[in-house]
């Protein structure tokens, strides 16, 4: 059958075989996704698709361990590969066409859909273990008039692990700008970069994540836009807002308002305590992250309270130096993890 396909054609299935047996090789659990991803191949009625002698074998698992460290974001890039493959190979029905019958084309579909969503979820996981230390929103509204730039430059250089950007007043294209200039900034220092509400704002600029409120779009419809590696992070003010955000699959869990807070217009909440960071830490294996009317003189028990990061506003931003108010709210946190 591969003798009668056109040269174009036959590099198309080559790519889909041989993607498969990458994928064989970087998804190995949980075990059923594995077996089916092999099952494509063994499936397959080309001579190239069958097993490798136990040499080969060997051969190619040790090219494929030294070909990247970075196995998941490889894998997540084979999946998509694929995809376009099996795309194009749609396209020529004629002769000399695709030899994937159109069962086996629906099937494979339907595994590669599952194992992009666990490669996704790991690379995830990745990402949100990283939302922890201080963790500080920057808004045209609460920068004391300073250019946003220049207080979130301040805030990375004090130590500030995750940004989140917050505009409700500029132009969506004034904004983009500003977006992608923070991005490169947490890039550099190695910091998270995370868009409040916009979906399409945060996949222009590859953010690295996006947080939404109880009222903006659903984890699940965010993710349609963004990514499947980015993370979305979601605001609770209860134990049951928490547990349906954990449900819709957030990322992240966002606790507050843990104290009275009139910043960027959160004066309607209820302020919740620092009760509630433990309640919801027991229940979720999610991040913790505490927010609303932290500053320097609580900081600590919000930690203590067990919140694996805190999030701060005017805190930071409306500090006469944003620099030294970030370092000293790091080095609080610090204090009060290691008492």
């Amino acid at each position: 059958m591969a003798g009668s396909m056109l040269p174009f054609v036959a590099s198309q299935v080559h790519a889909v075989v041989e993607g498969i047996r990458l994928l064989e090789f970087f998804v190995t659990a949980p075990l059923g996704l594995h077996a089916d991803i092999k099952m494509l191949r063994e499936s397959l009625p080309l001579a190239e698709s069958a097993d490798l002698s136990r040499e080969e074998l060997q051969q190619r698992r040790t090219a494929f361990v030294e070909l990247t460290d970075q196995p998941r974001e490889m894998a997540l890039g084979v999946v998509s590969s694929i995809g376009r493959s099996l795309d194009t190979l749609a396209l020529s029905t004629g002769t000399g066409g695709s030899p994937f019958e159109e069962s086996w084309v629906a099937q494979a579909r339907r595994v590669l859909a599952r194992a992009t969503q666990r490669v996704a979820t790991d690379i995830r996981s990745g990402a949100a273990s990283r939302v922890k230390g201080l963790y500080v929103v920057v808004d045209p509204e609460a920068t004391k008039g300073r250019p946003v730039f220049e207080v979130a430059e301040a805030a990375i250089s004090g130590g500030a692990a995750v940004l989140q950007l917050r505009d409700k007043t500029m132009d969506k294209g004034e904004v983009l700008v500003l977006a992608r200039q923070l991005r490169s900034l947490c890039e550099s220092a190695g910091a998270l970069f995370v868009v409040n509400d916009d979906a399409d704002l945060a996949l222009c600029v590859e953010a690295h994540g996006l947080h939404v409120g109880q009222t903006d779009l659903p984890v699940a419809e965010a993710r349609r836009v963004l990514t499947p590696t980015q993370i979305v992070g979601r605001s609770n003010n209860t134990v049951a807002e928490a547990m349906d955000s954990q449900a819709q699959g957030a990322d992240y869990l966002a606790v507050g308002a843990i104290y009275p807070t009139s910043t960027v217009g959160k004066g309607q909440r209820n302020p919740v305590g620092i009760g509630l960071i433990g309640q919801i830490k027991d229940l979720a294996p999610q991040p913790v992250v505490a927010i609303g009317g932290i500053n320097g003189s609580n900081i600590g028990e919000v930690v203590r309270a067990g919140a694996d990061c805190v999030c701060v506003v005017s805190a930071v931003t409306f500090a006469d130096d944003p620099k030294a108010a970030t370092s000293a709210l790091v080095e609080a946190m610090l204090s009060a993890s290691t008492a």
